[in-house]
């Protein structure tokens, strides 16, 4: 939740963000890279600047079904 924070008040302030939680997956190369205590561990990082909106990737957006044929609200008449 702290990073989702984080996250919203650049998004408020013009910058772009990306969550990478992918660096749990390395967790030993990340503390001889840099230099951790045994009992610290790089859980997630996340990019922060400003994105190139000319840049193609940051066009895509891939096909999503409708909230319908995945989910349901109930309880809310």
């Amino acid at each position: 939740m702290f990073m989702q924070t984080v996250m919203l008040l650049a998004v408020e302030r013009g910058l772009a963000t990306c969550a990478q939680e992918y660096w749990a997956r390395y967790p030993k190369t990340l503390a001889e890279i840099l230099n951790l205590p045994e009992d610290h561990m790089v859980f997630s990082g996340m990019a922060l600047g400003y994105a190139d909106e000319t840049a193609p990737i940051n066009n895509w957006r891939s096909a999503r079904d409708p909230f319908e044929v995945w989910g349901e609200l109930r309880g809310w008449d």
